[in-house]
């Protein structure tokens, strides 16, 4: 039985749910995503419960499988890791088990290796083609070997998850003096990884989902027959979140991505001064990992993670600081199309809009009481827009120019030989299509012709 809860951050679903357990005597399993959150749900539940965590067991795996064979407490708290390590889910049987902000059971790597022999033989084995692009393969998870066991710490994410998509090429191979060897044009490994959900539903357990738009996350949009939704009273807003809203962005043309990052690497800074010298009073701010570093030694605001589910400590701010980008690459947007029928706008609003709007709300928005004004920074309209607030505003800081291509300063852009070749190339599927190429066309068109970034967003300027 798989349901969900759907409510917005802050309506007091965790502290429903507590309750709930409290008054019943019926053994629970907590799920959270973060340690600080299964600190709180601790507390607030005393003696009926007890954490196991990194914190407290050196093998949380173990410590987790023995509490389920010989219960101590009635109400157990893991991480979001350590449930998708419980391989015999006979033993979660006689318990509920809430997960509370848990929704992501998919994950896409990029990973860039020579060592095909150790990946192709002695991580994975019984190897299977999908089409000409894409296999499958099942994970080798135990080793006895020094030399496997550190190339695996780069792979340790295929420990929990059941099913696999690979690009094929990485493993190609030709003959070369009279012996087999792999092809050296393709050392970087696309792997989307997931968890079998319908596994849990063959097990027959009690699962519920706690979220906020749980029916736009990639979990529910990949397997919408499986959920059934359940209904609890929450706290309601005195003012929407729309109305309480001010938003500015300084990008009205072009969209934030990494590539823009990489050829724009002036925009950022231009941005983060921009927001140190007009923001007075108390603030907090996020970054990518890669722009963290220089994001701190122009901003004085408090930093927190992009993934900021559960946080409560900002409550008291009105200021809001969003400088980052989650957007998925070409090759993650066709593999979940192809896989569940996740197109990538489906990707971005799951992944990027829905932790701008999380990490929004651990501002004074988590007040339900409150009319405060708050303040939002982000880069793009699209990030702004996705907020649903009325009042938004453009800061032009001249960081782009009227054309649909970023232009170099002094000389218009010169494309080289493959670049012109393969703009011809898509002005001819442009064509065929009467100019009218849809989102999903142009990524498999791009990870068809093994694309770098560069030249997806040179194409994509192209399609404005």
């Amino acid at each position: 039985m798989m349901n969900y809860i759907q409510g917005d951050c802050g309506s007091s679903k965790t502290y429903m749910t507590i309750e709930m357990i409290k008054r019943t005597d019926i053994p629970y399993l907590l799920v959270h995503s973060e340690l600080q959150l299964m600190k709180q749900s601790a507390a607030a539940l005393g003696d009926i419960c007890t954490v196991i965590s990194s914190e407290t067991h050196s093998n949380v795996e173990y410590a987790v499988n023995q509490f389920l064979k010989e219960p101590t407490h009635r109400v157990l708290i893991i991480s979001e890791r350590a449930f998708l390590r419980i391989s015999d889910l006979s033993l979660l049987k006689n318990r509920k088990i809430m997960l509370d902000d848990v929704v992501s059971f998919h994950c896409y790597k990029v990973i860039n290796t020579e060592k095909k022999h150790e990946v192709h033989k002695q991580l994975f084995t019984s190897f299977t083609d999908l089409d000409k692009q894409y296999c499958t393969a099942v994970p080798i998870t135990r080793f006895y070997d020094d030399l496997l066991s550190d190339i695996h710490q780069r792979f340790e994410f295929i420990d929990l998850y059941d099913e696999f998509r690979m690009n094929s090429n990485f493993f190609s191979t030709k003959i070369q003096d009279g012996h087999e060897v792999y092809r050296d044009d393709c050392n970087q490994l696309s792997i989307m990884a997931w968890v079998d959900i319908q596994k849990y539903v063959d097990a027959g357990l009690d699962m519920t989902f706690l979220a906020n738009k749980f029916t736009e996350s990639l979990l529910y949009r990949s397997h919408p027959s499986l959920f059934t939704e359940v209904k609890m009273s929450l706290r309601q807003r005195v003012v929407p979140v729309s109305e309480r809203l001010k938003v500015y962005y300084f990008l009205d043309k072009k969209r934030f991505t990494s590539t823009f990052r990489t050829d724009n690497p002036s925009a950022l800074p231009t941005i983060a001064q921009y927001i140190e010298q007009n923001v007075t009073g108390q603030y907090y701010y996020t970054s990518n990992s890669s722009t963290k570093g220089d994001m701190g030694k122009i901003l004085t605001g408090q930093y927190i993670s992009p993934n900021s589910r559960g946080m409560n400590a900002y409550q008291s701010y009105t200021t809001a600081v969003w400088l980052a980008s989650m957007k998925p690459s070409p090759v993650e947007a066709v593999m979940c199309r192809e896989q569940f029928g996740i197109t990538g706008q489906d990707l971005v609003q799951a992944r990027e809009f829905e932790n701008l709007y999380q990490f929004i709300n651990r501002s004074n928005l988590r007040d339900y009481d409150s009319q405060s004004e708050i303040v939002v920074y982000v880069v793009d309209r699209e990030q702004a827009e996705s907020l649903g607030a009325a009042n938004i505003h453009h800061i032009d800081l001249g960081l782009e120019d009227d054309s649909t291509e970023k232009l170099k300063p002094g000389r218009p852009e010169v494309f080289n030989a493959d670049d012109k070749k393969l703009r011809k190339a898509f002005s001819t599927l442009q064509s065929r299509h009467k100019g009218d190429v849809s989102i999903e066309l142009f990524d498999k068109w791009c990870t068809k012709k093994k694309l770098t970034e560069q030249q997806v967003e040179m194409l994509r300027g192209m399609m404005k």
